[in-house]
């Protein structure tokens, strides 16, 4: 921690805890507040190092009418980070910070900053029993109850979460019986499952609106059960469900004869309003997975039948009046309804794997056909049709109940929507078919030949919109990748291909493509089982790494970088003692075995055979363009392809080099001469310098014709008679990896986006905040990260 934070802190919190002090961008309060948050997850007591800040919370408390809002509320949050550990907790427990009847004596409560203040230091607070115990106490569920239906969303949202943290907190500390926790008060655990009681009981009597419960707590009582039930264990779990059963079926049955007719109406509207019926069925149809994984003897009903109902509802949204039953005004607030379609079609997705469901596949598919081909579906809506239909045909090992019409229909809509007027629509497309083929032997069962998908993708990369160029270059590698896998000779096709890839990444204005092109050539090496079988792909890797590492684009440089990792590894994996594994490689200074200089320890035949084998490895990465990729990335402007530079530059220094120590030479044996060329332009320059190349040597440098008059450099073109040729051995020793590792792995935001810079902007901030009254036109700005 830097030794003037603790300077300028102090100052800070005077600027902050003065009265009518306020900052015209709080959210350099939140980062204040995650700069005190990262510190306090490394270990740091808030209190013990920043001693300023127990002054600070109770002077703003005490001074609240007068403090600003987001100030107030940053206090509370912060107390709560402090409380968070037992000593923070009994040093700030008597300044009453979270007794929501200070705040509202104030007249502050109504504040919305106020209140989410309060429940987001109340959450991160409760880390232990003491904290609980407190909350439990102090009956702060009555008013956390209250703010569940707050007329704030935000707020709302922010008290569902905390109700449902509270429940699985009591829960928790309840059934504990460790040695962290050897004897629970009997009293306490009293107090917990009354807790425990009081919100089970709430939601229950909250699902089922009447008289004196509106729909929009019914609504907010879903919201919380449905995240309880997605974190709760299976007691829990299934308590909950018990205890709320007989509720949900009533709020089921709304319509039964027992529901006043005022009641009733008062659904009916409520059901009417387009957002709020969505917004509920949403909330409903989000837990239905969790309903499947429920043991068989807590079952509502069988996995099947609730497939059956995401399927009605998902008709009933395409305008399938058969569907319909119930409150006619509801079922069309859902035609046509993209919400309502996106939430059920990703729950059918997560569906596919429920027992008992694979029976619907047919029905399924047919369905999911459906939603493909209609004119009126949404771009997002085609997209998780398709990854519907992936998941469904992924689990089902059985396709023979896919009759020869629906396969006939998929093969029509794929032609269709590939040459879709919305480019969103050629994407999904482009991606089923990628992914289709990714199933192997599924693809030609639902599609026939592979010709077809190949020819739809080839059509595909001509595309004008570059998302779908970059998309069917990876689905043309997933439809390749068993070919490659199998080691079968190229084709005509497959060259012309390359050919056309190559183009692509030479020409195309758009980064995507041309990343698409690097993904594409690393996923056929990584499948390639030798060079001999892929003779098509080795002819190609020297040009593919030169375009590669000359692109503007930094992803693209990466995505090069990782080419010539693969290839790296591939021709030095049979060097003794070698790994390709993170952190295989000690560091210099590191106490390491004998094992290590293994090498020194040979026989002079052995050492005379593993120098053999480096020449022939150091040549292969100079000759195919490995070595000048490094060292091109390492001196890049953009960092990440400069550090992955560094990194491999490492690995193979460390690899081929035993004999050093670190970036010195421990001894000098004889060297394997193998050269590589520094021409006096470009990456090589920068080498040039950093190696003390400044001019070359008449004797190193490269054959020239005699009858080449010289002339002048013309700019970004090399004069050849200034190319050097230097040690690859030497570069590797004379780069100060090490060195310009440790620069590189850190980012840039160690300098400009410091807490200290943080702490002197808001010092900045409010000093001139102040003169505002008297300076009206004066504009404050803050330059917080």
């Amino acid at each position: 921690m830097d030794r003037e934070c603790v300077t300028v802190l102090p100052r800070v919190c005077e600027v902050l805890a003065a009265s009518g002090s306020s900052l015209p961008d709080d959210t350099s309060l939140e980062k204040l507040l995650d700069w005190f948050t990262a510190l306090t997850k490394d270990g740091v007591s808030l209190l013990e190092a920043f001693p300023c800040l127990l002054d600070f919370i109770p002077t703003v408390v005490n001074n609240s009418p007068a403090s600003d809002a987001s100030i107030l509320s940053f206090t509370l949050k912060l107390t709560g980070l402090i409380s968070a550990t037992e000593d923070g907790f009994k040093v700030l427990q008597e300044h009453s910070v979270f007794d929501p009847q200070r705040w509202q004596e104030a007249g502050l409560w109504k504040d919305p900053c106020i209140r989410i203040g309060w429940i987001q230091g109340l959450r991160t607070m409760l880390q232990h029993s003491e904290a609980l115990g407190f909350f439990v106490q102090a009956d702060l569920i009555e008013p956390l109850l209250h703010l569940h239906t707050d007329t704030s969303l935000f707020v709302a949202s922010a008290a569902n979460h905390m109700l449902a943290h509270i429940l699985l907190l009591c829960q928790s500390e309840n059934s504990q019986n460790n040695s962290k926790h050897p004897t629970v008060p009997v009293e306490t655990k009293q107090k917990y499952s009354a807790v425990t009681v009081k919100i089970c009981e709430y939601l229950k009597k909250s699902l089922v609106p009447d008289e004196t419960s509106a729909l929009f707590q019914s609504h907010q009582a879903l919201k919380v059960l449905a995240l309880l039930l997605s974190r709760a264990g299976p007691d829990l779990r299934d308590r909950l469900l018990l205890t709320v059963s007989d509720s949900l079926e009533e709020l089921l049955l709304f319509s039964a004869a027992g529901m006043t007719d005022k009641l009733r109406l008062s659904m009916m509207e409520y059901l009417k309003s387009k957002s709020s019926c969505i917004s509920m069925i949403c909330v409903s149809l989000a837990n239905a997975p969790q309903i499947t994984l429920m043991d068989p003897d807590c079952l509502p009903c069988p996995p099947v039948l609730i497939v059956s109902a995401v399927l009605s509802l998902l008709r009933l949204c395409n305008g399938d009046g058969s569907s319909s039953s119930g409150c006619a005004e509801a079922g069309r607030n859902l035609i046509d309804s993209g919400k309502v379609q996106k939430c059920a079609l990703d729950v059918l997705s997560v569906l596919s794997n429920s027992s008992g469901g694979k029976v619907l596949l047919v029905e399924v598919f047919t369905l999911l056909m459906q939603y493909l081909n209609s004119p009126a579906s949404e771009p997002t809506v085609l997209q998780k049709s398709y990854r519907a239909l992936i998941k469904w045909i992924s689990v089902c090992a059985d396709l023979s109940s896919i009759t020869d019409q629906l396969r006939k229909d998929l093969i029509q809509v794929v032609g269709k929507r590939v040459c879709d007027v919305r480019w969103e629509v050629r994407d999904s497309t482009v991606e089923f078919l990628g992914h289709l083929a990714g199933l192997c032997d599924t693809s030609e069962v639902l599609l026939g030949d592979r010709c077809f998908t190949v020819s739809l993708l080839k059509d595909a990369l001509q595309d004008p919109e570059s998302y779908v160029r970059a998309s069917s270059i990876s689905a043309l590698a997933q439809t390749l990748a068993p070919s490659w896998q199998q080691g079968a000779a190229p084709t005509q096709e497959q060259v012309e291909l390359v050919s056309r890839l190559r183009e692509i990444l030479s020409q195309d204005t758009e980064g995507f493509s041309r990343r698409a092109v690097l993904q594409y050539f690393i996923t056929w090496f990584s499948l390639c089982s030798s060079p001999t079988s892929c003779s098509l792909l080795m002819q190609s890797m020297h040009a593919v790494l030169s375009q590669g590492s000359a692109d503007l684009d930094w992803e693209v440089k990466v995505h090069s970088l990782e080419l010539a990792e693969l290839l790296m590894d591939r021709v030095i994996s049979g060097l003794r003692g070698y790994s390709n594994e993170p952190g295989a490689h000690p560091h210099p200074y590191a106490v390491t075995s004998n094992k290590v200089y293994k090498l020194q320890l040979h026989s002079e035949a052995h050492t005379r055979d593993g120098e053999s084998d480096l020449v022939g490895v150091l040549s292969t990465l100079v000759d195919q363009g490995v070595f000048s990729v490094l060292l091109g990335g390492l001196v890049d402007c953009d960092r990440p392809v400069g550090l992955k530079a560094c990194q491999l530059l490492v690995r193979l220094r460390d690899s081929v080099c035993p004999l050093l120590l670190g970036d010195q030479r421990v001894s000098a044996p004889d060297e394997p001469r193998v050269s590589c060329e520094l021409p006096a332009c470009g990456w090589a320059q920068e080498v040039r310098k950093i190696l003390g190349i400044e001019e070359a040597d008449p004797a190193q440098k490269s054959d020239v014709d005699p009858g080449n008059d010289s002339k002048p450099e013309q700019e970004g073109v090399c004069d050849e008679g200034c190319t050097v040729r230097v040690s690859v051995y030497e570069v590797l020793r004379s780069l100060g990896l090490d060195a310009r590792l440790s620069v590189l792995t850190q980012s840039s935001d160690h300098v400009q986006n410091s807490p200290l810079s943080l702490l002197q902007d808001i010092l900045t901030a409010g000093s001139r905040n102040t003169q505002l009254n008297s300076e009206p036109g004066l504009e404050v700005i803050v330059d917080c990260y």
